[in-house]
């Protein structure tokens, strides 16, 4: 329905009821710093069906070329991605159909803290805002915003803190 495959969304559900460990998926992804000029910093991201080439550089003022998005946009994108997939993915479960659906993401990025300027956070504030095309009522839409904003994992992951561990070892 709508580009989601609903029978093998209910048969990994179907799997994931009777064994957690089908639905957790181990994730590693890499980079390099490019020290010879361009985008800064590039890597791959694989996929089922391939994989996808991402650069990401620093704007100008932060001492990169603007050549490519810079790191937070990634996430950003990535974040409202998430959300709006899990909002049509949720459409879906419940027989609800889009004709439409576009996604638009808000923030303002204070670079102070990374110049060592301040300990004011990099980002105080994100908006995610959901235009939907449906002959749904007010209702079916808003319990759809309502399970996307509790089932998604990119708003959960903005939503709560968890655990990073940071190391560097020498090549």
């Amino acid at each position: 329905m709508h580009n989601v495959n609903l029978s093998a969304l209910e048969q990994t559900a179907v799997r994931g009821r009777s064994d957690p460990a089908t639905v957790r998926t181990p994730l590693e992804l890499r980079g390099e710093w490019q020290v010879g000029g361009g985008p800064q910093f590039r890597g791959t991201i694989p996929y089922p069906g391939g994989e996808v080439e991402f650069a990401a550089d620093f704007p100008p003022p932060m001492g990169g070329t603007g050549s490519a998005p810079n790191p937070l946009a990634y996430c950003f994108w990535g974040g409202l991605a998430c959300y709006a997939m899990t909002f049509a993915l949720e459409a879906a479960r419940e027989g609800v159909g889009l004709t439409a659906l576009r996604a638009v993401m808000r923030a303002e990025v204070d670079q102070s803290r990374a110049l060592g300027l301040s300990e004011r956070p990099p980002v105080e504030r994100i908006e995610w805002e959901l235009e939907v095309d449906s002959d749904a009522d007010e209702a079916t839409i808003e319990r759809l915003k309502r399970l996307a904003d509790e089932r998604c994992p990119g708003a959960y992951c903005i939503r709560n803190p968890i655990a990073l561990e940071t190391r560097v070892a020498r090549s």
